[in-house]
């Protein structure tokens, strides 16, 4: 890992128990589809109460993931449980982008041995990440993705960067996140994870895993396979949805016809 500025901490600090829940959780594909479907079963949102300590191994058990909010709830749980300090933040699409969208992405901030740390299981970064302050950025490479973590001076917000890096070794980073420093409450968490249901991305499917260094990301019918150095983007039929759900994501077939069944009737959550 290197640092602009300041000087991060080795990673073996960290404790091995909570690298242990990171790696559990890096085995499950970002996703979805089950979402969409428990919906349209129970008639209400998920919900914290829906995500109890067990509930990675029971997805795990029948191949599912999750999304943002049930994959950082559930790691916060299991984090308190081992006596380690954390708190919910919210992210907002940064300026950067066209339209400013508040409220968007989830993470965690963590405490260990008087260093703060992004933890930020939504977007397949499996790897506590040092908060900087005072303007400073932290930057380290996770395959096949450049991570970039800057202290937006004057903003209040850590801004996440991610991107791949070109033939050269240079890192093309696009700002994706910005993480208000203020931690949220769980009352709150809650109402974002509620109103999560009615985002726009709820309608389609969006799927998206890091296996072996290699990413793949889909989203409606667009296909990112992206390995360190290299991407590669597909446009898949309905049966080709399919097949990447079950094949490169693991989620159980009878599952994914249920979901794009709801989703081609316009029956997602939003």
């Amino acid at each position: 890992m290197s640092t602009e500025g300041m000087s991060a901490p080795p990673l073996a600090d960290f404790p091995p128990a909570a690298r242990a829940l990171l790696a559990e959780l890096s085995a499950r594909p970002y996703e979805n589809l089950s979402k969409i479907v428990a919906y349209h079963k129970s008639g209400s949102p998920e919900s914290a109460q829906d995500v109890a300590a067990g509930w990675l191994e029971d997805h795990a058990r029948s191949g599912l993931g999750g999304t943002c909010f049930s994959l950082t709830h559930w790691l916060k749980i299991r984090l308190d449980g081992l006596g380690l300090s954390t708190a919910y933040l919210m992210a907002d699409k940064p300026a950067t982008h066209k339209h400013r969208m508040p409220d968007i992405h989830c993470g965690l901030l963590c405490e260990h041995a008087g260093r703060a740390y992004l933890l930020d299981p939504g977007y397949l970064i499996f790897e506590p990440i040092p908060l900087p302050r005072a303007g400073l950025s932290v930057s380290t490479f996770i395959p096949p993705n450049e991570i970039r973590v800057e202290d937006v001076a004057g903003a209040g917000v850590w801004r996440l960067s991610t991107g791949p890096r070109d033939a050269s070794g240079r890192p093309a980073l696009k700002p994706r996140f910005d993480f208000r420093r203020e931690p949220v409450s769980a009352a709150e968490f809650e109402r974002h994870w509620e109103a999560s249901h009615q985002w726009e991305m709820m309608g389609y499917p969006v799927l998206n895993r890091v296996r072996d260094g290699v990413q793949y990301y889909l989203q409606k019918n667009n296909l990112l396979i992206r390995s360190a150095g290299a991407g590669e983007m597909k446009k898949l039929d309905e049966e080709g949805v399919r097949r990447a759900a079950r094949d490169l994501f693991g989620l159980p077939e009878g599952l994914v016809d249920e979901a794009l069944g709801l989703l081609a009737g316009g029956r997602g959550t939003r």
